[in-house]
């Protein structure tokens, strides 16, 4: 009779532990097939892309130029080759090209997530707390993912794109239409900073040394507080999952009194 009831709690145990476990994750990854978990290797592979060419982006913007272009589709790369080659028209159509395509590389990637997870992963990016931007533009981005993208390539503009994109998958837009749009605003994009390479070609140069003095260490104290912040989100996720398993566990434990309470009186008469 122990026997078996100790086999029970140690079941009702496990089956606790992997509801637990289920609650940490999204909520579109609770019940993930292979394809999804490709998606999400590849999402996390991303990330880690472009967080290993952040300390060097500095040196290789300088010194290895065209190098970076191809890494990051930079925009000063391209600003800077062109103020380099004035005269040399056919590097400048060749960085153009190269730097529109590594700049959008990653985006058919978010279109295929944003087809296959749907809204919640939109929700999952903000941590269910989405910008103001978003807030107000949600419904006309729905409406019109073509001229928001659009937006989303003026520079210095606050909107992602991945965000667009991940919409466009949602709404089953035409993939070869939002790649069309995406590669024309990319070498427009690309264009505008061969004008500014152009015309202020001989200032940038300088203007790039003075970055590369400060933009290492700024990005560097900008990783370090990024790592801090999500440490300190997971922390506080932990301890509310941890408040209500011992939650969930007290209940369980009031309720296996109350059965053994009813079991013995059930023996004595």
């Amino acid at each position: 009779m122990s026997d078996g009831t100790a086999d029970a709690n140690h079941t009702g145990k496990d089956s606790t532990d992997t509801d637990s476990w289920k609650q940490e994750l999204p909520s579109f990854m609770q019940n993930f097939q292979r394809f999804d978990w490709i998606l999400w290797g590849l999402l996390a592979a991303s990330g880690i892309y472009g967080l290993a060419l952040l300390p060097f982006r500095a040196v290789l913007l300088i010194d290895y130029t065209f190098v970076y272009t191809v890494l990051s589709g930079s925009s000063l790369s391209v600003l800077a080759l062109t103020a380099e080659n004035e005269d040399n028209v056919g590097l400048i159509v060749a960085t153009v090209l190269v730097a529109a395509v590594s700049m959008v590389k990653f985006l058919p990637l978010f279109y295929l997530i944003g087809k296959r997870w749907g809204p919640m992963f939109i929700d999952y990016s903000f941590m269910g707390h989405p910008p103001l931007w978003f807030r107000k533009l949600e419904n006309f981005i729905y409406r019109h993912p073509g001229f928001c993208l659009l937006l989303s390539f003026i520079p210095f503009s606050p909107i992602p794109a991945t965000i667009i994109v991940v919409i466009a998958g949602i709404k089953r837009t035409k993939g070869w239409v939002i790649g069309a749009y995406v590669l024309v605003y990319a070498i427009a994009l690309k264009c505008f900073y061969v004008y500014l390479g152009l015309t202020f070609g001989a200032t940038v140069r300088e203007t790039l040394v003075t970055i590369e003095r400060y933009v290492t260490w700024i990005t560097f104290a900008l990783l370090g507080y990024m790592f801090f912040t999500m440490w300190l989100k997971s922390k506080r996720k932990k301890a509310r999952l941890h408040t209500m398993d011992d939650a969930h566990g007290l209940s369980n434990t009031d309720g296996r009194a109350e059965k053994d309470d009813r079991i013995t009186k059930d023996d004595a008469n």
